[in-house]
């Protein structure tokens, strides 16, 4: 065999044994050869494909390009291109050409085309594609902000929420290092995450960032990108908790404010027992008669700042239980003065001087006067504060007035006033002007609801530098017509001797309470608890019947059940004591009770008139 007859076996051989389908056409696209390969592409048996129009092996739609590309291969250009093909049992697929002249003789008789089938390539690349942009299109609409960082910490993508939450484009964030989007006390906590992300490492925290003048949170969540080994960067999703924050520090404050209720109600009972002792006697010693004016004015300060102190704790008591709204008649006045003494020592400290301005004929309201307590409370709070910040004169105006059919209560500061771009936004929910972790945006939000439920509004009036005032509008609202009720006996200051039962675990409040019955002419026995009150009314028979709610062995209300089951006729004979009337339970009881009851700390004489009345009575 010649030289050149191997050569052209060889390149049959390669032709035949290659995985690419060549076909051979002349200038008149007709098929003078085609390998295995291509047999197998168009599920021809061998040789079928010899003569044949390459227009048969393509779909319609493709036959125009090709024959274009074929024309310029056979002008010498070889092409590089993709096309469809009708493969076997007339699938589609799709090829990638490759088209070069076949010359003979050096002449251009036709061309020679070989074809790679890359359907499955095409499909998977499609397939990826589509998987892309799902994953964009996930990003970019997530409720979360997506960003990416390389291993500098400077940032390589964010997603739209991104770029809304801190109020930034994009163009403002690539390139640009994280701590360029955080406020500085949280810039440590960033880096103490980006350096464990660097180890390989997971982690979340909660960072602070500004947003239109304000702080907000973002709780962060990181995970390393890990390329061949190494840790090329970082993916983090920040989710914005700043109303979540709020909402927490919110309830958390609701808790504690539950929890001071649940605390000052036992020290009310507490310090009423023996505020009430100290009353009592101050209250006889004074009715004894004073040796000399120094020491009738002596027993006359005891009582009279024992009676303070008490109007102290019923003050705490009102302000922090929490309990259903209770509409009374309302005077306005005295929820001001009651919570200007709430806050008199602390404003005494800040050396702020109080200036009331007090309508004497400003008619009662039909009103929650605890509720409106917390508004004045809120009010006065947020003053101290204006004032402390100022550098003048540290006044606070308080007082009520009469506009027509509304009641105002205001109270006006020295401080350095509410900023104009402020003054529509103070009573939104969480909006404040302080600083962090001294306020939590709550108080006025929250006084202003309570204004509403009553009918009424509250606005402020501030100009920059020259202090605010804030005025409370009410209308004047009388109580609702009630079921007309015989009218009550009048107390008579005294009756004919009586015998009494004085229950109570308070030593001294039972020896005060003895000795001024029995001075008024009555026999009286003492019980120092439950046990002992149900031996003597085993034995005795009473008048009526002082009975203190809450006692270390048996209590008030469970010898009072007793009494209802076993012993009526004392029963109906009970008049009630409590240090506590606020206490939810004994609140309940007092009502369903029906009884008359007295809060402690009470005068000598209401007692002493309240026994009278019942003993009359039964």
């Amino acid at each position: 065999m010649s030289r050149r007859a191997e050569d052209r076996e060889r390149f049959r051989l390669i032709v035949e044994m290659t995985g690419h389908a060549i076909v051979v056409s002349d200038l008149k696209r007709t098929v003078v050869y085609a390998n295995p390969a291509a047999h197998a592409l168009f599920g021809a048996a061998p040789g079928d494909l010899t003569g044949c129009s390459v227009d048969d092996l393509l779909p319609p739609e493709s036959r125009g390009a090709v024959a274009q590309r074929h024309a310029r291969a056979t002008a010498g250009e070889p092409q590089e291109y993709e096309t469809e093909v009708l493969g076997a049992g007339g699938a589609r697929r799709i090829v990638s050409v490759r088209n070069a002249p076949l010359r003979e003789g050096g002449a251009i008789t036709g061309s020679v085309a070989s074809l790679r089938d890359i359907t499955e390539e095409r499909r998977a690349q499609d397939e990826r594609a589509e998987s892309d942009a799902r994953y964009r299109r996930l990003v970019e609409t997530a409720a979360d902000a997506i960003f990416t960082v390389d291993a500098e910490g400077r940032f390589t993508s964010v997603n739209r929420t991104m770029e809304v939450l801190m109020e930034k484009p994009k163009e403002q964030f690539l390139g640009r290092h994280y701590r360029e989007s955080l406020l500085p006390p949280t810039v440590a906590v960033a880096d103490q995450l980006f350096q464990e992300m660097l180890e390989g490492k997971r982690g979340r925290v909660e960072l602070a960032y500004p947003m239109a003048g304000e702080t907000r949170y973002g709780s962060v969540t990181t995970a390393p990108i890990i390329e061949n080994g190494v840790v090329t960067g970082a993916v983090g999703v920040m989710r914005d908790v700043t109303e979540e924050r709020r909402l927490t520090e919110q309830l958390m404050r609701s808790e504690k404010l539950a929890a001071i209720g649940q605390l000052v109600s036992g020290v009310a009972h507490e310090l009423n027992n023996p505020l009430t002792g100290i009353m009592a006697f101050a209250q006889l010693l004074h009715a004894a008669g004073a040796e000399t004016p120094e020491h009738r004015d002596a027993v006359e300060t005891i009582h009279r700042e024992a009676k303070r102190a008490a109007r102290i704790v019923a003050n705490l008591l009102l302000f922090a239980r929490q309990r259903s709204p209770e509409r009374t008649e309302t005077d306005l006045n005295r929820v001001l003065r009651d919570t200007i003494e709430l806050r008199r020592y602390v404003l005494r400290t800040m050396q702020v001087e109080v200036a009331t301005e007090f309508d004497p004929a400003l008619p009662r309201t039909w009103a929650d006067a605890s509720q409106l307590q917390q508004v004045a409370l809120n009010l006065l709070t947020n003053a101290e504060h204006a004032v402390s910040k100022s550098g003048g004169r540290k006044r606070i105006t308080v007082g009520t007035r009469r506009r027509g059919d509304l009641l105002e209560m205001y109270v006006a500061d020295t401080g350095p006033g509410i900023a104009p771009e402020h003054a529509e936004q103070i009573f939104n929910p969480f909006f404040t002007t302080k600083p962090e972790g001294e306020g939590t945006g709550l108080g006025l939000s929250i006084s202003d609801g309570i204004v509403r439920e009553h009918g009424g509004s509250i606005r402020v009036e501030s100009r920059p530098g020259q202090g605010a005032s804030f005025i409370v509008s009410l209308p004047v609202s009388a109580a609702p017509a009630q079921p007309t009720a015989p009218a009550a006996e009048p107390l008579r200051a005294k009756g004919p001797p009586r015998r009494f039962l004085l229950v109570d675990d308070e030593p001294a409040i039972r020896a005060a309470l003895a000795m001024h019955l029995r001075r008024a002419g009555h026999q009286v026995d003492a019980a120092d608890s439950g046990h002992h009150a149900i031996a003597l009314l085993g034995r005795q028979t009473y008048d009526a019947i002082f009975l203190d709610l809450r006692m270390p062995d048996v209590s008030g209300i469970e010898l009072y059940a007793r009494l209802r089951a076993g012993d009526p006729r004392h029963a109906a004979r009970v008049v009630f004591a409590t240090g506590d009337t606020e206490a939810e339970g004994a609140r309940e009881f007092l009502r369903t009770a029906g009884r008359p009851f007295l809060a402690k700390p009470f005068l000598l004489g209401q007692v002493s008139e309240m026994l009278e009345q019942v003993a009359r009575d039964v």
